[in-house]
């Protein structure tokens, strides 16, 4: 997909209409802050509630987000695809994906949606820019992962393992997903990269607050890694 592809046309104008999609599991302390955030950047944020049992979709819908709430936790990707098949349908050029633990500063959006309006169709959020503000765990975590997902994609990926992406909703579209947990983002990179045409990486803030991450790098890292094989073989999938 080309830059011009990623932007539609009307009255002469380029229309850049992006979303944020939020997954949320147990966030209730930190998603409200995360919402008010990217709603000064954007004017539709869905949050998808992945069965948290908690405050999460109250804070969200009054922080002015869209709500899809899930009556079971079923994991990260199934979240992003639930998600991901709503705002598809709703004449977005560009979906934002932002984590709801806090880790992610809205403030860092502009950047990747200026890489995104530039023409890039796939933006990733780096948090590897500066090492020393990186958990040593996590930081060879996604090194390893990188030079995984570098190899099987030809893409020179950094911190693949980010979940702060703007992906053009074309892109997205062309996209047969099926990963239920973390592995989401190897498969969406794996898949996409056969259609990428210009791939763009943006430092943003390394953030490692209170809130409990669920994500546990080591164990989580060889699983996706073993998951990306699979992915890998399933590039027929991809319509």
């Amino acid at each position: 997909m080309s830059g011009d592809q990623s932007h539609s046309l009307a009255g002469g104008h380029d229309v850049f209409l992006p979303a944020a999609l939020v997954p949320a599991y147990r966030c209730a302390g930190t998603v409200g802050a995360v919402i008010r955030g990217l709603r000064t950047h954007l004017p539709e944020v869905l949050v998808v509630d992945d069965g948290s049992g908690d405050d999460t979709p109250a804070e969200a819908r009054a922080a002015g987000a869209r709500v899809f709430e899930r009556t079971e936790n079923g994991g990260k990707g199934r979240a992003l695809r639930d998600g991901l098949a709503d705002l598809l349908t709703r004449g977005v050029t560009h979906v934002a994906f932002v984590d709801a633990d806090g880790q992610h500063d809205p403030e860092d959006l502009p950047a990747l949606l200026s890489a995104a309006r530039a023409g890039a169709d796939f933006v990733i959020g780096s948090r590897l820019k500066d090492a020393s503000q990186i958990p040593r765990k996590n930081y060879w975590a996604n090194t390893i992962g990188d030079k995984v997902l570098s190899r099987m994609t030809g893409l020179p990926v950094e911190d693949g393992q980010s979940g702060y992406r703007v992906i053009s909703a074309g892109l997205l579209r062309r996209l047969n997903l099926s990963a239920e947990r973390y592995s989401i983002e190897n498969e969406i990179l794996i898949k996409a990269a056969p259609f990428v045409e210009r791939f763009a990486t943006v430092p943003i803030k390394t953030i490692y607050g209170p809130a409990r991450s669920h994500y546990r790098p080591f164990r989580d890292t060889w699983i996706t890694s073993w998951l990306s094989v699979y992915y890998k073989t399933l590039d027929s999938d991809v319509s």
